[in-house]
């Protein structure tokens, strides 16, 4: 789905988006206790989880994410993230590669119009490896989403939100990867 997209075009920002889930309580990967005694650590994590949408340019590192709070990801989400990147860069055509998740691939149609200043094209089926974005959910989740135990919703929320303003202390780390 690529419209009338110039790649010379001096305006053209280039943008990898994908989606991820941030769950309240993550797998232990170092602990310190006594040998002789297995450590138990209690988890809940009936608040859910909080899904986030983002995109960065693998040029410069830049990223904009969207943080859904119901954790709930659908064609709509997906339109509204589109609209809400489309104003943030309003100066500048996009040229955004997505995987084919099949929220994705609903955009465009007359439910969930394009913006006029972003064009989508899908990577190839299963290369997640294609898309630098998910070197950001990975700088992101080994960071802050290290051994921690969020004791409710508000928390989450919190660590999400202050984890991706970490993150733009650091976005020179998805260039370089």
């Amino acid at each position: 789905m690529l419209s009338g997209v110039k790649l010379e075009n001096p305006n053209l920002k280039i943008m990898a988006g994908d989606e991820s889930f941030f769950r309240g309580e993550t797998p232990l990967t170092h602990t310190w206790g006594d040998t002789k005694q297995r450590k138990s650590i209690k988890v809940s994590s009936h608040y859910g989880t909080i899904g986030v949408l983002g995109a960065v340019d693998p040029k410069d590192g830049e990223h904009f994410e969207l943080v859904i709070d119901n954790g709930s990801i659908d064609s709509e989400v997906v339109n509204i993230f589109l609209h809400k990147l489309a104003e943030k860069y309003k100066n500048e055509n996009i040229l955004l590669l997505l995987d084919n998740a099949s929220y994705h691939k609903t955009q465009g149609s007359k439910k969930y119009p394009i913006p006029g200043n972003i064009s989508i094209m899908f990577l190839p089926p299963y290369s997640p490896d294609l898309n630098p974005q998910e070197n950001v959910w990975k700088i992101v989740k080994e960071a802050k989403f290290k051994n921690i135990l969020c004791r409710n919703r508000e928390e989450l929320l919190k660590t999400v939100i202050n984890a991706f303003k970490s993150y733009k202390n650091h976005k020179f780390l998805v260039t370089k990867l």
